[in-house]
């Protein structure tokens, strides 16, 4: 399948995305092992059990990435082997960036994935999240700490706009799109 949606300066920055974000393990694909792993580090089972509101947070999680997950099967699994590769990736990136260039939007399915995941988060005020609070979570995806203050710093115009779940969505819309090499929303992939 074409990939006409993908510009070639960007598919170094969506591999990238994939392995360090997406494939925990480093196997080369992405299975629910890696959402496990994934959830494990955001809240640890044994926290949970200590704590009724984070054992909540984590049924909550592992409630929407199993919907994520199930959903990139359904669209993305073309062997239907319950894995991702990365060129089954692509190609779903593909037709996201593409919709994203025609509407400004991710599909609804994929939209739930980075609302579980800002919402997993421990921040004081989800309406104003702090520079610290974004690159810790960038930092839990192996982004590192430089270029996730970077990309803050750009998609917040230096602290002139409050970090909120709105420009959180604007600044993974502008991630899928940007095709400048080197620019802070590559956060440092490509």
């Amino acid at each position: 399948m074409p990939r006409d949606n993908i510009p070639k300066t960007a598919v170094k920055k969506l591999e990238q995305f994939f392995s360090k974000t997406l494939d925990t393990n480093n196997d080369g694909l992405v299975n629910w092992t890696d959402f496990e792993a994934a959830i494990e580090s955001i809240v640890s089972q044994e926290d949970a059990q200590k704590n009724a509101r984070l054992k909540v947070l984590r049924k909550r999680l592992e409630q929407h990435f199993q919907k994520y997950f199930w959903d990139l099967c359904a669209v993305g699994d073309a062997n239907n082997d319950g894995n991702i590769d990365l060129d089954e990736w692509l190609d779903v990136m593909n037709d996201i960036i593409g919709g994203l260039k025609e509407k400004n939007e991710f599909p609804e399915w994929y939209e739930g994935l980075h609302k579980a995941l800002f919402r997993a988060n421990e921040f004081l005020d989800e309406r104003a999240v702090s520079k610290d609070e974004f690159a810790n979570m960038l930092i839990s995806w192996d982004i590192d700490e430089s270029s996730a203050e970077k990309a803050f710093d750009f998609i917040t115009e230096h602290g002139q706009k409050k970090m909120d779940y709105n420009l959180f969505s604007e600044f993974m819309k502008k991630f899928f799109l940007n095709e400048t090499p080197k620019h802070p929303l590559n956060l440092g992939l490509d």
